[in-house]
């Protein structure tokens, strides 16, 4: 099919295709306009003698945001926002095989991701123009992509006949909305008298501190039947440090808290004690001195052991299915992305005594709020609590309606990115106190005749020494080597007491990617870890030189 053809418009009416019926709150519009510019496009959208849509959904998130940063006292900026956006997706041909899980060179859109801005008003007719516009770009773009897919396919014999779109059962959730207060004075005055607590600190060179707060409305509609109203809510306050070692090495530090909702953030005197506490870490690490070789136990207590599961462990877990291209660069490329454990279903990954359930309907944990939970993914499929590691063991990964070999189903786990966590529980049959993995670290450390261990506290960027004795020495240290998925199999010992931390989570082809923008909230509840076989690099590059006069303000 050409491309001039592809972008001729020739609607045809195809009779009457009967929806599923779906009743929008009373008052809605956006579902209203939804709903009827899907019905009018099952039973009309149709070029020529092309594929017509097997799949249409729309989706529309109403975003508010309250973002204010401040330095040092002074107020940098602070904002309150408001988009509402819509995304379309047109798949023709059929489950089997459609216009998705393939690339072409140049990149060009395949219907799937079609994204538009929606007015802010519930203005119906203005919202069915747009709606009409997205979804008539969308199915010229499938076509287009469905058309070179099976031009680029034609000759070619997969490993393994997936369908290209798993067949689920329709999800009704239609919850009323409850919109968050946004109160930019009062934020500002956090972030203010937050930042000036560095006015302490006569050894941090450069601090800030900022609030994001969001509030996002959800309407999600398909043609299977799913329909979808929830509302989610997130705030993330970040004091950041930086200063320098007296070598001139940087040392940059953060304090960071997430929640549902503002009122649920550690109240300002407590987060003012973690920033002074943080101000003087860095202080002490001035002077500390710096590791280059190390290779022995390390000790990840607390939060630090959530931390590393987030970072290395968790996003393997995830699927993600290799598109087919017409350019094998780009092929072998997707390829890569794919994390190793989908070729290791059924292998040992953890020791025997930890498990590992993701569970979206859990909303807390002995007490503690939970902050990644839904109902219903962003492709229309009930969420479900999924057991993805028992007993050490790799039973299935987090997948999309994408089906990969040995998944053929949703987990119900598709938010903003692909697959993604939501709330990651580890339990721990065997698991020790806090003092006996302490005592279990000593151990090794005589065992291989060490001068001490390492025991990583905080967040990941509070090293110490830790000598037979007892005595701790706070350190700097450079990268620290080996820690990958395979490390976490030959795990020594977890505790039985757990952290929970919760993050803005954004993680693609196996890697966490930190600061990504409407990153959904994921919840860690994770124990203490004991390796017995890690090593340090030193750092490298070329050390930047101290300022050459005091900071101004303690100048006096």
């Amino acid at each position: 099919m050409s491309r001039t053809v592809a972008r001729k418009t020739g609607i045809l009416l195809l009779g009457v295709w009967l929806f599923p019926a779906i009743c929008p709150a009373a008052g809605d519009v956006v579902m209203k306009a939804m709903r009827d510019e899907l019905n009018r496009s099952m039973t009309q959208l149709r070029l020529e003698q092309l594929d017509k849509p097997y799949f249409i959904s729309y989706h529309v998130r109403d975003r508010r945001s309250l973002d204010a940063s401040a330095t040092f006292g002074a107020l940098l900026s602070g904002d309150v926002t408001r988009t509402r956006y819509l995304t379309v997706q047109v798949r023709v041909g059929d489950y089997q095989h459609d216009n998705s899980n393939f690339m072409t060179y140049p990149p060009q859109s395949n219907g799937l991701t079609e994204n538009v801005l929606l007015p802010v008003d519930d203005d119906y007719q203005e919202l069915r123009r747009h709606i009409w516009l997205a979804t008539d770009t969308a199915y010229k773009e499938a076509l287009e992509m469905l058309s070179r897919k099976r031009g680029a396919l034609e000759n070619r014999k997969a490993r393994e006949d997936l369908p290209d779109f798993s067949k689920e059962q329709p999800a009704t959730a239609l919850a009323p909305f409850s919109p968050i207060e946004m109160n930019l004075a009062q934020a500002e005055t956090l972030v203010r008298d937050l930042s000036a607590v560095f006015r302490n600190s006569p050894e941090i060179y450069t601090s800030s501190t900022s609030l994001n707060v969001s509030d996002t409305k959800s309407w999600y509609i398909n043609s299977e039947g799913s329909a979808v109203t929830e509302e989610s809510s997130a705030a993330t306050f970040m004091a950041m440090a930086q200063t320098q070692a007296v070598d001139g090495t940087e040392l940059p530090d953060w304090v960071m808290a997430s929640a549902n909702s503002v009122e649920a953030l550690p109240k300002p005197p407590d987060l003012a004690r973690q920033i002074t506490a943080m101000a003087d870490r860095l202080a002490r690490m001035r002077q500390a001195p710096i590791i280059d070789h190390y290779n022995g136990p390390v000790l990840f207590e607390g939060p630090s052991g959530a931390e590393v599961l987030s970072q290395v462990f968790i996003p393997k877990l995830l699927a993600m299915r290799a598109p087919a291209s017409d350019n094998s660069q780009m092929e072998a490329y997707a390829a890569q992305n794919v994390s190793r454990f989908q070729d290791r279903l059924g292998s040992r990954v953890l020791p025997d005594f930890m498990s590992v359930t993701d569970d979206p309907t859990q909303s807390s944990y002995q007490g503690t709020p939970l902050a990644g939970g839904h109902t219903v993914d962003e492709e229309g499929v009930r969420a479900r609590p999924t057991t993805l590691v028992e007993n050490g063991y790799l039973k299935t990964l987090l997948n999309a309606r994408d089906p990969v070999s040995g998944i053929s189903q949703s987990t119900g786990s598709y938010r903003t990115f692909g697959a993604q966590p939501s709330n990651v529980i580890i339990n721990v049959t065997e698991g020790l106190s806090e003092a006996q993995l302490k005592d279990e670290l000593m151990t090794m450390v005589k065992r291989r005749n060490k001068e001490f261990g390492l025991l990583v506290r905080g967040v990941g960027r509070e090293v110490y020494r830790v000598y037979p004795d007892g005595r701790e020495e706070l350190i700097r240290v450079g990268q620290i080597d080996g820690l990958d998925e395979a490390a976490f199999k030959d795990l020594t010992a977890a505790s039985r007491d757990m952290t929970v931390y919760t993050i803005p989570f954004a993680a693609y082809g196996g890697r966490l990617y930190p600061g990504q923008a409407g990153a959904p909230l994921v919840s860690f509840v994770a124990p203490s870890m004991l390796f017995e076989d890690l090593s340090l690099k030193p750092p490298t590059g070329e050390l930047p030189r101290l300022p050459l006069s005091k900071h101004p303000f303690f100048d006096k």
